[in-house]
C-alpha cells in the first residue's frame, strides 16, 4: 500500500511539475544557479581553511552545524508540515479510501522529507565532503556522515510534525490560519534563542569557544553525539560507533513520538478544519442607538484597522522588531551586562537608536501601506462602487497605515528611552523627526500597492509582485537617505568646516561640490545657527510632506482609473493522478 501511495504522490509531482507556467521554471533556475553560487562560494572558502582546522575545531563546527540544520528545520518545516498535513488538495480522496491513516501519514512524512530536508542536507553535505577530500579523512568519514545527517532531519522534521499534531488539537479550527501563522513567528525565536545556546550555557563567546577547540555543549547533549560520531569516523577510528547508535535511536524514537498523535492529530484535525470553527455561539442582541457616520476618509481608516485587528497574521509585518529587541537584550544578558550599564551614555545610544528607528520605518511603513491595497482582494468591487472619491480612499488608507507603525514604534522607543535615560528635548525632537519622515515612506508604498498588487489568500503577508516588492525595497532606503541629508547638516559641528573644506580642495566633480554645499551651509550655521536649524526642519518637512503627496495623488488617480490586483489561484480540485 505504501508503494502505491508514494507512486501516487510521484505523479502528482510529475504532473504538477508539467503544468508549471515558463515564468516559474526561470524562477527555479534562478534559484538554483544562486544556492549552487553559495554552495561554490562555502566550498571555496572551506578548502582556503581546511588546513588549519584541528579536530576539536571541526567537531564544535559540525556539533553547531547540526544546531542550525535542526533550528532551520524548524523554522521552515512548520509551515510545509502544515501544508502537508491539512492543506493537500488529495487529502479529500485519501480519507474516503479505505486506506490506514498511518500509511497516508508515512507518505506525507516521507513526501516532507524529500522537500527542505532534502535540499538543506544537500547544502550541508557537499561542504562536508570537499572538506573530507581535501584534508584526506578515512573512508569511514563518508558513509558516517551520510546517516548522521539522514537523523538530525528526522529529528528536526519530528519536532515539526509533533509541533503541528498537538497544536491543531488545542486550537479552533476557524483560526487555525492566524494560529499556525503567529506560531511560526514564535518558532523562529525559537529557533534564534536555539542557535544561541552555546553563548548562552558558557561565560565565553561562540567564536573562542570553536577557535579554542573546547565543546560548545556537555556531553549528554544529542548534538555533540552527532558531531563525535562524523569526527571520530574521519580519523578512521571505530569509536564512532556509540555515538552514531545514540543519534540514530534519538532520531527513531522522535519519530515514533510524533507518530503517537497520528489518528487523532492528523485526521480529526483535517476534519476540524475542513468543518470550519464548530459550533457558533448564539450571539446576544443589544439595542443600539444610531452611530452617527464618520468622514469617509476617516471611514476607510477605521476599516482598515478593523481587518487588521480581526486577523493575527496582519502583525507579522512587526517580526523584525521582536527579533531586533529579543536579540538586543540577548546580548546584553548573554554579554554579563545590564541595562544599567546604558543608563548616562545618551550620547551614544541615542543616535544609534534613532538610526535603527529609521531603518525599521522604512521597512514596515512602506510594506502595511502597500499590503492596504491587496487586502482587498475579492472585494474590491465593494470599494469601486462606493461613493467614494480616489483620493478620500488613497488618504484614508494612507493616515491607518502612517499611524498603526507610528504608535508600535513610539511605545517602544519610549520604554527604550526611560529605561537608557534619554534626556527629554532629543528624545522627542527624534519622535517627531520619524513621524515627518515616515509620512513620505508610507505614500511611496501606497503607490507601489496601487500598481502592484497581489492577493494570496494563504499567503496574506505576500500583497505585492516580487518585482514590484524589490523596489519598493529600495526606492524606500533611497527615499531615507534623501531625505535625512538635512538633518545630517543639523547635526554636523562647525568645528568640521575646516575638514569639509580640505576635502573640496583636494578633489573634483560631484565630491567637490558635494564638499563645497556642505562647507557653505556650516558658515551659515556659524553666522546663524538657529535660522539653519529651523530651514533644515523646514527642508525635512517639506521634502517629506511633498512626497506623501506626491504619491498619495498618483495613487489616488491609480483608484480613479481602477485597481487590478492580481489573484492567486488557490486549486481545490483533486489533482489528476
Amino acid at each position: 500500500m505504501m508503494s502505491v501511495l508514494l507512486a501516487n504522490q510521484w505523479k502528482i509531482f510529475m504532473n504538477t511539475m508539467k503544468s508549471q507556467p515558463t515564468k516559474t521554471y526561470a524562477v527555479y533556475v534562478i534559484s538554483f544557479l544562486v544556492i549552487g553560487f553559495f554552495i561554490a562560494w562555502i566550498t571555496q572558502g572551506i578548502i582556503q581553511i581546511s588546513g588549519s582546522l584541528t579536530g576539536a575545531v571541526f567537531e564544535g563546527v559540525l556539533a553547531y552545524g547540526m544546531l542550525a540544520m535542526i533550528g532551520f528545520l524548524i523554522l521552515f518545516g512548520l509551515p510545509q508540515v502544515f501544508k502537508q498535513l491539512y492543506a493537500a488538495t488529495d487529502l479529500n480522496l485519501l480519507f474516503t479510501m479505505p486506506i490506514p491513516t498511518t500509511y497516508i501519514f508515512w507518505t506525507k512524512y516521507l513526501q516532507s522529507l524529500a522537500g527542505t530536508p532534502l535540499m538543506l542536507c544537500i547544502f550541508v553535505i557537499v561542504p562536508l565532503f570537499t572538506y573530507g577530500a581535501t584534508v584526506g579523512v578515512s573512508l569511514l568519514f563518508y558513509p558516517v556522515t551520510l546517516l548522521v545527517l539522514l537523523a538530525v532531519m528526522m529529528i528536526g522534521l519530528s519536532v515539526a510534525y509533533l509541533i503541528n499534531l498537538l497544536l491543531i488539537q488545542i486550537i479552533p479550527g476557524s483560526r487555525a490560519n492566524e494560529f499556525m501563522t503567529v506560531m511560526s513567528m514564535f518558532s523562529g525565536l525559537f529557533v534564534y534563542l536555539l542557535i544561541m545556546l552555546p553563548d548562552m550555557l558558557s561565560e565565553r563567546s561562540l567564536s573562542e569557544l570553536m577557535l579554542a577547540g573546547l565543546p560548545l555543549f556537555p556531553d549528554w547533549v544529542p548534538l555533540t553525539w552527532a558531531s563525535r560520531a562524523v569526527s571520530e569516523a574521519s580519523i578512521g577510528s571505530f569509536s564512532f560507533v556509540l555515538p552514531l547508535a545514540l543519534t540514530l535511536a534519538l532520531a527513531i524514537i522522535s519519530v515514533l513520538i510524533a507518530s503517537v498523535f497520528v489518528e487523532k492529530g492528523f485526521r480529526t484535525g483535517w476534519i476540524k478544519l475542513s468543518e470550519g470553527g464548530g459550533k457558533r455561539k448564539k450571539k446576544e442582541t443589544f439595542k443600539t442607538s444610531a452611530a452617527e457616520p464618520h468622514h469617509p476618509i476617516i471611514a476607510v481608516g477605521k476599516k482598515e484597522w478593523y481587518v487588521m485587528k480581526r486577523d493575527l497574521r496582519e502583525w507579522l509585518v512587526f517580526m523584525p522588531l521582536l527579533f531586533f529587541f529579543v536579540g538586543y537584550l540577548f546580548a546584553v544578558i548573554a554579554g554579563g551586562g545590564s541595562l544599567s550599564e546604558f543608563r548616562g551614555s545618551a550620547e551614544i545610544t541615542w543616535p544609534i537608536a534613532q538610526v535603527l528607528f529609521l531603518l525599521l520605518y522604512a521597512m514596515l511603513n512602506g510594506q502595511i501601506a502597500s499590503s492596504s491595497i491587496a487586502r482587498e482582494g475579492k472585494n474590491l468591487w465593494i470599494l469601486q462602487i462606493l461613493p467614494l472619491s480616489g483620493r478620500e480612499i488613497a488618504i484614508g488608507k494612507l493616515w491607518i497605515s502612517w499611524l498603526i507603525p507610528f504608535v508600535v514604534l513610539t511605545v517602544v522607543e519610549i520604554i527604550l528611552g526611560v529605561l537608557l535615560g534619554w534626556t527629554l528635548l532629543p528624545f522627542v525632537g527624534g519622535i517627531a523627526l520619524k513621524a515627518v519622515l515616515s509620512i513620505g515612506i508610507s505614500g511611496i508604498g501606497l503607490w507601489f500597492g496601487a500598481i502592484g498588487a497581489k492577493y494570496n489568500p494563504e499567503n496574506p503577508q505576500n500583497r505585492l509582485k516580487f518585482g514590484t516588492a524589490l523596489i519598493l525595497f529600495v526606492a524606500s532606503y533611497m527615499y531615507l537617505f534623501l531625505a535625512l541629508i538635512p538633518y545630517v547638516l543639523l547635526l554636523l559641528p562647525i568645528e568640521a568646516k575646516a575638514f569639509i573644506q580640505e576635502i573640496a580642495s583636494d578633489n573634483t566633480g560631484v565630491v567637490n561640490v558635494v564638499a563645497n554645499f556642505v562647507h557653505t551651509v556650516l558658515i551659515w550655521k556659524e553666522a546663524s545657527p538657529v535660522l539653519v536649524i529651523i530651514a533644515g526642519i523646514v527642508v525635512m518637512v517639506v521634502v517629506s510632506g511633498g512626497v506623501g503627496a506626491i504619491f498619495t495623488s498618483l495613487s489616488a488617480r491609480r483608484m480613479e482609473r481602477g485597481i487590478e490586483i492580481e489573484m492567486v489561484q488557490q486549486s481545490k480540485s483533486i489533482p489528476k493522478l
